[in-house]
């Protein structure tokens, strides 16, 4: 249709150029002249049609999600709260199904003693008025926080963490009465501590918590994936002897399984979640990006902790496709960056992201077709 609206445009041009004289206009000269620019003209709109949709992205701080990369809704972004809130969520196996993970904008998922692992759920245009167990905070939390200038919710930490994780620039929030935050009867303590992020929002608010300004995404997102491979409809990340996790695509979402090495079993099974009406379903996401740091000891609190600032080996994975990197960071102010092995900016495909934090050292990875 563009193309002969083009076509229809030079004709007319030439048309009224001409004279009356029949013989004139039918002079080869002129349809030579007629035919050469078409053609110029045609190259240009099919040049441009075949540019990367990569080269049109931009992200819009206003009017996209950070973590996602996606465009907002106008019900959303017009009336975004101007707090980021960051709970941590317990992974013990007295902690499953937890809730409202599924109900986030992004989770983090950390390595913590015991070889088993903890997450960062982060709530800024989404909600949940059923999230949990919460539990306490680790050392690597306020690395993860600070870019966004998110409030860190946790029930507690280790005796001298939160004045450090303070000084770091990241506000605390801990537990809290109801119904703001509520320990369940169906758990016991310490698997029992849960929250509804629009209460604890409208409490962080009465205890004026400073804002944070409208965020930058967590790393460049895009929809130029030329240079990713076939090939990953399976991912196995394990973080120790204890944790496995296995991502399996399902259309175009992989779903989650876990092999707990506290089960009695020890076999990978659906790791899911329940909402408040008891309804089951199994975790999924769109993208899963690994980030693998150095392993260190924290001396405050002699807790095992990742690295996130530096430098490391970076992989991602999305509808069973898949790109090998290195990631960058220079500081815990600033988010990540990926480059592939030719030291291009790798562009992760705008949707649901669910990161892991893994350790270099005792941390593996694989993947296959199946």
């Amino acid at each position: 249709m563009k193309k002969l609206r083009v076509v229809l445009l030079v004709f007319i041009i030439l048309s009224c150029s001409s004279t009356d004289n029949s013989d004139e206009f039918l002079n080869t000269d002129n349809i030579e002249i007629v035919s050469t620019t078409v053609q110029s003209i045609e190259k240009e709109v099919n040049d441009s049609s075949t540019t990367s949709l990569a080269d049109m992205y931009v992200f819009d701080e206003e009017k996209m999600s950070p973590f996602t990369g996606l465009e907002l809704p106008p019900e959303l972004w017009l009336k975004r709260p101007r707090r980021i809130l960051a709970f941590k969520i317990d992974n013990n196996l007295n902690a499953r199904p937890q809730s409202g993970l599924e109900d986030s904008d992004l989770v983090f998922e950390i390595l913590v003693e015991g070889g088993m692992t903890r997450f960062l759920a982060f709530f800024y245009d989404k909600t949940s008025d059923y999230l949990g167990p919460i539990r306490s905070a680790r050392p690597t939390d306020p690395t993860l926080v600070r870019p966004y200038g998110g409030i860190l919710v946790v029930s507690g930490a280790t005796p001298g963490l939160i004045p450090q994780i303070r000084e770091l620039g990241v506000a605390v929030l801990e537990e809290q009465q109801a119904p703001a935050m509520f320990r369940i009867t169906s758990r016991n303590a310490p698997h029992n501590l849960y929250g509804d992020t629009e209460l604890v929002r409208n409490l962080v608010d009465e205890k004026g918590y400073p804002f944070n300004p409208p965020p930058g995404p967590i790393y460049a997102f895009g929809t130029n994936q030329a240079n990713w491979n076939q090939g990953a409809n399976r991912v196995t990340i394990t973080y120790s002897d204890f944790t496995t996790i296995i991502w399996k695509l399902d259309g175009t979402e992989y779903s989650r399984f876990i092999i707990d090495g506290y089960s009695p079993s020890n076999e990978a099974v659906a790791h899911n979640v329940i909402d408040r009406n008891e309804d089951i379903q199994i975790l999924q996401t769109e993208t899963i990006a690994v980030i693998q740091g150095a392993i260190y000891i924290d001396e405050a609190t002699t807790l095992p902790s990742v690295l996130t600032v530096g430098v490391g080996p970076v992989y991602l994975f999305n509808n069973g496709n898949y790109i090998q990197g290195t990631w960058r960071r220079n500081d815990i102010n600033e988010p990540f960056e990926f480059y592939d092995e030719e030291q291009n900016t790798i562009y992760v495909p705008p949707s649901n992201q669910w990161v892991h934090i893994l350790p270099l050292e005792a941390g593996q990875i694989s993947w296959s077709s199946s």
